[in-house]
Order: C-alpha cells, then sequence, then structure tokens
C-alpha cells in the first residue's frame, strides 16, 4: 500500500488516524497504541500476510534479545558480546535469505546452469530498513544506553507505518521517549502542519519524481539493451534518472515525515538539500542522513574509524561505502556504486590534507558531476549496461545518435500529451509556421516536444533543489518568524491545494517509490 496510492490517502491514513486521535481523547492511551500497532501490521501485510507475520516475529526476536542484553551486568562480558554477536547474525540472516541468497548462489556456481532463486517475489516491505534498525537497537542495549523495556511501545517503534517502507531509519533513544507525549501534543497546528508535510512529499513523487521517470527509463532500457546512445540523450536521461531519485525518495522521507506529525511524532530528517552539497563528504551529511549515521556510528567507528592511521582510515571508509552499496541491492553495479564512493571519500579527506583551495562553484561542479556518474552503476540493470552508459556520457559514441538533422526533425515531432493539449487550440493557431530558408517550424509543436518538455522539467528540478528551501529550512522559517510569507495556515492552505491537485492527476497505477525496493 504505497503512501501515495488512493487506498492509503482515502482509506488507512483517516481510518488510523482517527482511531488513534479519538481513543488518545477519551484516555485510552494503551489501547490507542496497540490499534496504531495492529493496524501497522495490517499495512505491513497488505502484499501478503507472511510479511507481517515476519515483521512481528523480528519484534519479538530482537526484544526478548535486548532483555537478555540487558539483564547481564558489564562484567559478564563474555556474555553479553555473544547474545550481542548472536542478535546481528541473526537480523543479517534473515536479510541475508531474502535479499542474497540468489546473489550467492550465482556467483559461486561451478557451473553454467541457470540458477533457480531461492526466494521470488518482492523483498518483505522494509527488511533492510528494519534491519539495520533492528542491529541499532541491540548495540544501543549492550552500551546501556537504553534501560528501560515495554513491549507495546516497542512494537510502536519498529512498526509504526510511516516509516517503514522506506526509513527513515530511526533509533529507540529518539523516538520511544516521545510516545508518551505524542498523544498530548495532538493538535490542529501539528495536523496542518503533518498535511501540508505530506502534500509537498506528495508533489514532488507524483509530480516530479514520476514525471521525470518517463524520460530516465528510456535511457536506461536503451543502455541495457544493447542500443549506444549519444551523449545528449545520455546526459539527458541521467540528469533525469538523478532528480527522479532525489525527488522519490525525498517526497516519500516528507510524507513520512508529514504522517509522524499527525500522529504527534517527529522523526529525524533524513535530506538537506544535497544536491547543494560543494563535497562528496557535504554530499553524505546531506543525503539519506539517518543511513549516514547508521554507518558512521555502527560500523565506520567500530571498525577504528580515523583512530588507526591513513591508510587505515581509507580503507574503513571503502569496506563501510562498499558495504552500503551491496546494502542496496544485490548486484555487483551497487557495489561498485559503493565503491566510487568510498574513493570520492577518500580523495576528498586526501584533498582537505592538502589544504588546497577550491571554490565553492568548482567544488559544487566536481560533486555533483561525480555523483550523477556514479548514479549509473546505481541504476543501471548490469555491468554492461552500466559501462555502455558511461562511454555515452563520455561522448564515445556520439554528441547526437541521428545526428543534427534527426535532432531538428524530432523537435518539429509532439509529445503523446499534445493531442489532448491541442484542443485548446484553433485550426488557425495550429498550422501557423515559421518559415526559415527551407526550414519550416510549428511553435506550437515544438513547444510540446519531447525534448522541450524533457528540458522543461530538468530546469524545473534544478530550480527547486538548488534555490527553494528545503523541507528542513521551511519549518525552521516558520518557527523563527511566524509572520513570514509562509505562515502555518498559508502553508496548510498550499497544501490543501496540493493535495487536492494530486488527487486529480493521479493514475490508477501510480509508479511505485524506488527505495521501497532496497
Amino acid at each position: 500500500m504505497p503512501l501515495h496510492s488512493i487506498g492509503f490517502i482515502a482509506v488507512f491514513l483517516p481510518l488510523t488516524l482517527s482511531l488513534y486521535i479519538l481513543l488518545s481523547k477519551v484516555g485510552q492511551g494503551r489501547v490507542a497504541l496497540a490499534g496504531l500497532v495492529g493496524m501497522s501490521l495490517w499495512f505491513a501485510g497488505w502484499r501478503t500476510l507472511s510479511d507481517a507475520e515476519l515483521l512481528l516475529l523480528s519484534i519479538v526476536g530482537n526484544f526478548l534479545l535486548g532483555l537478555s542484553l540487558h539483564r547481564y551486568t558489564p562484567r559478564h562480558g563474555t556474555i553479553r558480546t555473544v547474545l550481542l554477536t548472536v542478535g546481528v547474525l541473526m537480523n543479517l540472516s534473515v536479510l541475508g535469505y531474502f535479499k542474497y541468497s540468489t546473489f550467492f548462489l550465482e556467483n559461486v556456481q561451478l557451473s553454467g546452469d541457470t540458477v533457480s532463486p531461492f526466494v521470488t517475489g518482492p523483498l518483505p516491505l522494509g527488511i533492510s530498513f528494519l534491519t539495520f534498525q533492528q542491529i541499532a537497537y541491540l548495540v544501543d542495549v549492550s552500551r546501556g544506553q537504553i534501560i528501560t523495556f515495554r513491549f507495546l511501545e516497542y512494537c510502536v517503534f519498529c512498526a509504526f507505518s510511516p516509516k517503514l517502507m522506506a526509513g527513515p531509519i530511526t533509533r529507540y533513544g529518539e523516538f520511544v521517549p516521545q510516545i508518551a507525549s505524542a498523544m498530548r501534543s495532538l493538535s490542529t497546528l501539528a495536523l496542518a502542519e503533518g498535511i501540508t508535510l505530506f502534500a509537498i512529499g506528495l508533489c514532488k513523487k507524483v509530480v516530479l519524481a514520476d514525471t521525470l521517470a518517463g524520460y530516465a527509463d528510456p535511457v536506461f532500457a536503451a543502455g541495457s539493451s544493447g542500443q549506444a546512445l549519444g551523449m545528449v540523450e545520455a546526459w539527458g536521461g541521467l540528469l533525469a534518472y538523478s532528480f527522479q531519485l532525489y525527488f522519490d525518495f525525498s517526497g516519500y522521507t516528507d510524507m513520512a515525515l508529514g504522517i509522524a506529525r499527525m500522529f504527534g511524532f517527529t522523526l529525524p530528517e533524513n535530506f538537506n538539500s544535497p544536491y547543494q552539497a560543494t563535497n562528496i563528504i557535504d554530499f553524505w551529511q546531506r543525503w539519506h542522513m539517518t543511513l549516514s549515521r547508521f554507518l558512521r556510528d555502527y560500523l565506520y567507528i567500530p571498525l577504528g574509524g580515523n583512530r588507526k592511521g591513513l591508510l587505515r582510515q581509507h580503507l574503513h571508509i571503502l569496506i563501510t561505502m562498499v558495504l552500503c552499496g551491496l546494502w542496496h541491492g544485490a548486484n555487483w553495479t551497487f557495489v561498485i556504486w559503493g565503491g566510487l564512493h568510498g574513493v570520492y571519500l577518500m580523495i576528498n579527506h586526501g584533498w582537505r590534507r592538502l589544504g588546497v583551495h577550491c571554490s565553492h562553484t568548482m567544488g559544487w561542479i566536481v560533486t555533483f558531476l561525480s555523483t550523477a556518474m556514479a548514479w549509473v552503476w546505481f541504476r543501471a540493470e548490469s555491468i554492461p549496461a552500466a559501462t555502455r552508459i558511461t562511454a555515452s556520457l563520455l561522448g564515445l559514441n556520439g554528441f547526437w545518435t541521428d545526428g543534427l538533422r534527426g535532432v531538428l526533425h524530432y523537435l518539429e515531432k509532439p509529445a503523446a500529451q499534445f493531442h489532448s493539449l491541442a484542443q485548446l487550440f484553433t485550426v488557425e493557431e495550429m498550422r501557423m509556421a515559421l518559415s526559415f530558408d527551407r526550414w519550416t517550424v510549428y511553435p506550437i509543436d515544438v513547444l510540446f516536444s519531447e525534448p522541450a518538455l524533457h528540458t522543461f522539467w530538468l530546469v524545473i528540478s534544478g530550480v527547486v533543489v538548488l534555490r527553494l528551501p528545503n523541507t528542513r529550512e521551511w519549518k525552521t522559517m516558520e518557527h523563527q518568524s511566524p509572520e513570514a510569507t509562509l505562515t502555518m495556515m498559508r502553508g496548510l492552505s498550499i497544501g490543501v491545494l496540493l493535495f487536492l491537485v494530486l488527487l486529480a492527476s493521479m493514475t490508477s497505477h501510480p509508479g511505485g517509490f524506488i527505495y521501497e525496493n532496497f
């Protein structure tokens, strides 16, 4: 049940929110939490009941392990270490079975026979994010950072539906303490802010991400089919995917934060204008911030961080980013994507050590282009496809596939949407033409041609990510200056309008969230 589906927006969310608010207001707090857990399990099992069963089994198993870890004091170091190791391996084994078993078999087989997959169909809902959340919980218990254990609160922490599908990755200590105050903080103001955040995220997903997918998908499909692309086409598709990925995941996060706000919770921010970063270190401090935080605190630092010399630091960075790539998907393309970012980070740290100055503009250009080039490996279905597209980006297959004449001819071809838009114009307007020597151009055709619309959406996307305030900046501005242009009530008005417009524009088969696959 995607967050942008009609079923979620029109049925699940209103029903769950109404039940939660009603029970909270009549003083049935524990019943309200139990109802929230029950609805979240329903959400988890909307595709298949086994997803909800796996989630519940994971919750029970990790809660009992947490209790066992807490039972032994630090002087029982060996027992605590064994329990923690068992817990981490248990969670990783479940993730490994569902996500990596077929990938492992394909890479260790001794013959050329095709491997029958252990697991077919989509991954259990949110299993990658749940695994990291459970591991962080067990580690925090072993460190003595968690000392209270209530099963119902732990169920809410793990199963809360907005963050179940694709995060953000939350920690027990930053979520569970909110539960007692969340029901007391329910108000029209929190509801207004939540609806506005949800509408902004919905706009990012349905209007921007899904539209850009129509320009990105054909380019990567061509790369997978072996077709050589021109440099302009390749960059057009890659830029479309770069913005699509951001708006898709950032939109989901805004929707999750907005829903949580409606219930009185505050989830951690996950994006802070990452495409405005001026170096790769800055990028990872802005992109998928809860994942970066997890990798830093539970992998990079335990490996040794920067405490064991320069060479070991670079090795730890590379290991962390390769595992980050592998976490995203069971494919060598993800491993290469993670390795590229590991190399980027090593170069960035080395550059800082040299103390060489670089202008913000040059730093931004290098960072954005490097990040975009790496996205090829994130999106491509295979290494040959990624290699083929990378060659096109470098101009090795020519500037245009069909040459300049083909491009000019293509500009005269209207987009698919043009046929419905044509009804807005009279016959005389439609037949208006401009002649240049032997060339005849129809302005309306050019205006609504695929290249023109593609360029339009790329420009709009660039303005949004580089110039407009992000969600965090908007909220900060609102809290600091109630007299600002975007006051809460005006923001609510904008959100409601966007909400209505998007409901009208949504198709019966909306595109799924990219990170739902991870």
